[in-house]
């Protein structure tokens, strides 16, 4: 095999736009030829019963004539004037209907034809008819149009023709019989309709070819399109999307691909923050770090100040420690191998609890807080620590963000078989357009209000995982530009419904 023949082979096999193209194509050139030899079909066996009804209708007429005009004694090759007009009769009929019409006795010799019209006698008798002269008809053939008449198949003259037989009476006696004979071929009407039906089918298929065409193209082009965007999005460009036209299955494919297109280059954006936020997030620390330590081995840094700067060693530390308990969290929840163990306790007495933990930040900035001995007594069943992590979240994020002197306010709301927890503090507010934003993974809102102005953005998004782990629920809101609000619900039961399954 050739060079170019296997090029042609293997475009033919990996190119899906000819393999729709030869399949439509196929599909429509088989329907055209059956269609054109069922039509042919139909109407050469039309046309053969029409005709055959005619030679019948005519062989019996011109039996009726003969049966009047003569009898037995005259069946045979002595001229008369009788005969003579039988034999013209026969000749304007054959002409009419296309066929040769003749009469023989009853041993099957022809007497009377066309070809006898018109003839001069010759001792008075018919000169002998040089056309049929070969003409034979058989004993079975005789027997049959004797006992009912006869339409059949049979070969005259050398060919193949259509034989309608009719018997001749004469005071109830068989006297002889009229044969009338025409070819086997497509009739002209048959030709015509073939004909017609051709040129109409050639303009179809060409019309056809040009839709299938389109339609080939229309089909495939989108699916082209996904495949160079899928070939983009794998080396790292998600900028590329699909031309969405109409409104019907593969334009939904192509919105489809177009979403996956927006979320991967959202996922991309996402993960490229979240990338250069943790490398900066671990790299000032450890720089820190490292450069005290350093600053106190090599003695750079006195010996009377290497407590101060331990202790800011030791909070970097802290710092690098929650970083990472983040993301393993993160980690855990995603993969479904958090594993929960509720139990049933005070969510009131928690929340006192981790206020007291931010006692001394509270004091530095002489933050109110409201509320706070109005929380009823309220047990819930739930993963305690999960949920002190939700709740110390939400605080650290309310102390952090705080205007000295401001407020932080605590409610809590019992729904009967819900309860619904409001922390509100004075403050930087949040924009309406990045309320629905902040429990995004990876997202960190403007830089001056998120969970932690040096954080990677996996806070708010953890907090919200866990209470939708509980079935519950989780929103922000701002009323205006010096106020935060997070509310929370959380059922009284323990009824998961966040799980993934594990890999």
């Amino acid at each position: 095999m050739s060079i170019k023949e296997t090029l042609k082979g293997q475009f033919l096999k990996n190119n899906i736009f000819a393999k729709y193209f030869l399949l439509f194509a196929a599909i429509f050139l088989v329907v055209l030829t059956i269609l054109g030899t069922t039509l042919t079909l139909l109407v050469n066996v039309y046309t053969q019963n029409e005709n055959t009804a005619l030679l019948r209708e005519n062989t019996q007429s011109i039996a009726n004539s003969v049966n009047s005009t003569l009898i037995v004694q005259d069946m045979n090759n002595t001229y008369s004037v009788e005969k003579e007009m039988i034999c013209n009769t026969l000749k304007v009929i054959s002409k009419s209907i296309d066929a040769d019409i003749f009469v023989c006795d009853v041993e099957g010799n022809i007497i009377m034809c066309k070809e006898k019209a018109d003839t001069m006698p010759f001792l008075g008798q018919f000169i002998p008819c040089s056309y049929h002269i070969d003409y034979n008809i058989g004993d079975t053939i005789l027997q049959k149009v004797y006992e009912s008449g006869y339409i059949g198949k049979s070969v005259v003259n050398g060919s193949l023709s259509y034989i309608v037989g009719c018997p001749i009476y004469s005071g109830g006696q068989i006297i002889g019989s009229v044969f009338a004979t025409t070819q086997t071929g497509v009739d002209s009407l048959a030709i015509a309709v073939v004909r017609m039906f051709l040129i109409s089918a050639f303009a179809c298929i060409v019309l056809g070819f040009i839709c299938i065409w389109h339609l080939t193209k229309s089909l495939v082009n989108p699916l082209r399109q996904m495949s160079t965007a899928a070939k983009k999005f794998a080396v790292g460009d998600f900028s590329y999307r699909v031309k969405v036209n109409g409104s019907d299955e593969l334009a939904d494919l192509g919105k489809a691909f177009n979403d996956m297109a927006d979320a991967l280059d959202t996922l991309e954006s996402s993960r490229r923050s979240f990338v250069s936020n943790v490398s900066h997030e671990l790299r000032t620390p450890m720089t820190s770090i490292g450069g005290f330590i350093d600053g106190i081995l090599d003695g750079t840094i006195p010996k009377e100040k290497s407590n101060y700067y331990l202790n800011i060693v030791s909070g970097e530390i802290r710092r690098l420690s929650r970083l990472v308990v983040a993301m393993l969290n993160m980690s855990k929840i995603e993969s479904g191998s958090f594993e929960m163990k509720p139990h049933n306790y005070d969510i009131t007495d928690q929340i006192i609890h981790i206020l007291l933990t931010f006692e001394q930040k509270i004091e530095e900035k002489n933050i109110e807080i409201i509320g706070l001995d109005d929380l009823p007594t309220t047990y819930i069943v739930a993963d305690t620590d999960m949920i002190y992590q939700v709740i110390y979240n939400i605080f650290d994020n309310a102390v952090k963000f705080t205007n000295d002197g401001g407020y932080i306010k605590v409610s809590l709301n019992d729904l009967n078989n819900k309860i619904e927890v409001h922390i509100k503090n004075s403050g930087i507010g949040i924009k309406k357009e990045e309320l629905s934003k902040v429990f995004e993974r990876f997202y960190k809102v403007d830089k001056s209000r998120s969970l932690d102005a040096k954080g990677a953005g996996l806070g708010l998004y953890i907090v919200k995982m866990m209470v939708e782990m509980h079935s519950g629920s989780i929103y922000a809101k701002s009323d205006d530009e010096t106020s935060a609000e997070f509310v929370f619900t959380l059922p009284k039961t323990y009824t998961p419904i966040y799980k993934k399954e594990k890999k």
